[in-house]
């Protein structure tokens, strides 16, 4: 049973969501305030002039500079969550910040103290009485050994982080010890599945619901056998467990054997092209499972009960670096449906999971709220639109880490802004020649989009105005660049939003761990086992990484 903690700590994101100011920017889009016929809210009145001027200050030198205030308030977002000033009162001293209207002041104020830590290495939640420990892995790098080809630097940092973190967590007890099988659930080019396999030696079903990913995961692990062959066991790129296993490949359930040869230990990788949802997933990894069972892969799998003849659930963990929209929750009712299965006719049954989720506006609206600790004590339906989904995936906490990345963030913002401004030509505006027989009217304008514009578009406005008049046949002498009070307005506006979007993912992080923790109390009640729940920051957001937070669920027994 949970403590009151992780329920308050809920119940304390809705509330803020839902105070007047904060819920009236995520109410709109960018594209609503670029309209000349927008007019505030009155939630917004004692920001909203202060927003359209400059801001200055004196710099170092004692000269007098003036700075945009977005840039201000991202400052002083940083001052909120790097230091404990706000806490005392010290940052709204300073006469830089004392310019900033009280009412925002105190929206970021609150959204920086909220939102959840993501420091690489630490713990958000535990349904445990002491946290995970991750002890030393966010100090490792990616190694040259396991950059498979094809890989970034950042999905490199995210694969070795998170099979490191797989390595020891399956040391950490003996129930998890003897797990030597994983499904990788949305693996697409499974670099993760081939480290998996190559690293820890285990047996993995790489499941994708697109045949394009999977034929070029398919692609990449022959090339990759391929130069290994060459190179030879102690040659470049040799792996210290050995030539990995070999590999099929099947399709929608369809096995097409490749003349794999396993060996004990070594490992081996099944790719399945099929649609994943909870049921599917069960279906596919109960045929993997299975598929062994009756000698079809000569894989070892010691599980007979001593001197009973009766083989126990092959024990399995399911995995997933980057589980899109809706796809996090079903590998957890997956999960616990097969807790659920009793007697002789379950082959494998759920052992532990380590689930990376992405994608938010992906998701289907059923899968929000989750957890009965939301949905019975806020009072209210707490309910997410499309732009708290959206906005769910900012990171404004690295926009200003290094020169580069402001730069990036800027650029950014601009499109943003620039785009909404432009958004009354969709409303008003006419090719300069209509075809013959088109009626001027609602039907045509609703037809043409601008479409995606490459950076070089946004270098500046008359640039940028070029490429819209020649994209959507406007008249010359049309796009003037609107007054800069407009648009200093969207930018706060949206640098705002931004600023809160830290809390929505916190708010939908903790409500699928208390909700994964309900669930397994219920199916735990008939299988007998003690699992608990983590929220564990796995990779470092500076890395590029943004969705960098694992939902573990391990025996009560394991620490890694």
């Amino acid at each position: 049973m949970l403590d009151g903690a992780p329920v308050d700590q809920l119940l304390e994101y809705a509330r803020f969501l839902s105070e007047p100011l904060v819920s009236s920017l995520l109410a709109l889009h960018p594209n609503d305030l670029g309209s000349a016929s927008f007019e505030p809210p009155g939630e917004w009145n004692d920001w909203w002039d202060w927003a359209g001027g400059e801001v200055h200050h004196t710099s170092e030198d004692s000269t007098s500079v003036s700075e945009d205030p977005w840039l201000l308030l991202l400052k002083y977002y940083d001052l909120c969550r790097l230091s404990n000033s706000c806490s005392n009162g010290a940052a709204e001293l300073s006469p830089d910040y004392d310019a900033i209207p009280g009412s925002l002041r105190t929206v970021v104020r609150k959204a920086s103290l909220l939102a959840a830590t993501r420091e690489p290495g630490s713990t958000i939640f535990s349904s445990a009485r002491s946290s995970l420990l991750v002890g030393t892995l966010h100090q490792q790098r990616a190694s040259t050994e396991y950059m498979l080809p094809g890989m970034s630097p950042k999905k490199a940092h995210e694969v070795i982080m998170m099979s490191s973190f797989i390595g020891e967590l399956l040391q950490s007890s003996t129930s998890l010890s003897s797990i030597n099988h994983i499904v990788d659930v949305g693996a697409g080019q499974a670099y993760l599945s081939r480290t998996l396999r190559d690293r820890l030696g285990s047996h993995v079903l790489a499941l994708d619901f697109s045949e394009v990913q999977t034929q070029g995961a398919a692609k990449r692990d022959d090339a990759v056998k391929k130069t290994k062959k060459k190179a030879g066991p102690s040659g470049p790129g040799g792996s210290s467990n050995g030539p990995p296993a070999g590999v099929h490949h099947a399709q929608t359930g369809q096995t097409r054997d490749r003349g794999e040869v396993d060996e004990p230990r070594h490992g081996s990788l099944t790719y399945v092209t099929a649609k994943i949802d909870a049921r599917t997933l069960c279906e596919a990894t109960d045929d993997w499972i299975r598929r062994r069972d009756d000698g079809t892969e000569a894989v070892v799998d010691n599980r007979a009960r001593a001197g009973s003849g009766v083989l126990d659930p092959t024990p399995v963990l399911f995995v997933a670096l980057h589980a899109c929209g809706s796809l996090t929750p079903d590998i957890f009712r997956a999960f616990t449906a097969s807790l659920k299965t009793e007697g002789s006719a379950a082959s494998w049954t759920s052992r532990a999971a380590v689930v990376v989720g992405c994608c938010y506006n992906m998701m289907r609206s059923e899968d929000f709220p989750l957890s009965r600790a939301l949905r019975s004590n806020s009072g209210r339906t707490t309910s997410l639109n499309a732009n708290h989904f959206q906005l769910a995936a900012q990171v404004p906490a690295q926009w200003t880490r290094t020169t580069e990345t402001l730069r990036d963030a800027r650029l950014a913002l601009r499109k943003i802004v620039w785009r909404a401004l432009i958004n009354d030509l969709f409303i008003t505006a006419e090719p300069e020649a209509a075809s013959e027989g088109t009626k001027p009217g609602s039907d045509d304008r609703r037809s043409r989009r601008l479409g995606r514009l490459n950076d070089a578009a946004y270098a500046d406005w008359e640039t940028f105005a070029h490429r819209v008049r020649t994209k959507l046949g406007l008249r010359e002498d049309s796009l003037m660049r609107a007054d800069r009070k407009r648009e200093r307005r969207i930018e706060v506006f949206h640098v705002l939003r931004c600023i809160i979007g830290p809390v929505i993912e916190s708010l939908i992080m903790l409500d699928r761990a208390v909700w994964v923790h309900e669930e397994l109390e219920a199916s735990l009640c008939l299988a007998g086992t003690d699992l608990d729940v983590d929220l564990v920051n796995l990779f470092d957001q500076a890395s590029g990484s943004g969705r960098n937070v694992a939902i573990v669920v391990r025996p009560h027994d394991s620490q890694p």
